[in-house]
C-alpha cells in the first residue's frame, strides 16, 4: 500500500475515470493521498468533491490551472465505503 497516488483521467468519461479512481483510493494507506489530474473541458471537479464527501473522504487541496485540474483526496483515519 502506498501513501501517495496520481491518476490522470483526462480524457476519459466519468464512470470510467470513478472506477478507477475507486480502485487507486483502495491501494492508499489511511492518512494517504490520491491525486486525480482531469479535464478542465468536462470539469469533474465537482462529481468528484460529492463522491469523496460521500465516501467519507476529505479534499485537501484543488489546483484549478488553464489545462486540468488537480484534486487532492486525502484517505482519513475513519472507515472508507470505497
Amino acid at each position: 500500500m502506498e501513501m501517495f497516488r496520481t491518476l490522470d483521467i483526462r480524457g476519459l468519461s466519468f464512470f470510467k475515470s470513478l472506477q478507477l479512481a475507486t480502485d487507486e483510493f483502495r491501494r492508499i494507506k489511511k492518512n494517504g493521498i490520491l491525486e486525480l489530474i482531469v479535464d478542465k473541458k468536462k470539469n469533474f471537479k465537482e462529481d468528484f468533491s460529492k463522491w469523496a464527501q460521500n465516501q467519507g473522504l476529505k479534499i485537501s487541496d484543488i489546483e484549478d490551472d488553464p489545462k486540468m485540474v488537480r484534486l487532492f483526496i486525502r484517505k482519513g483515519s475513519r472507515p472508507v465505503k470505497v
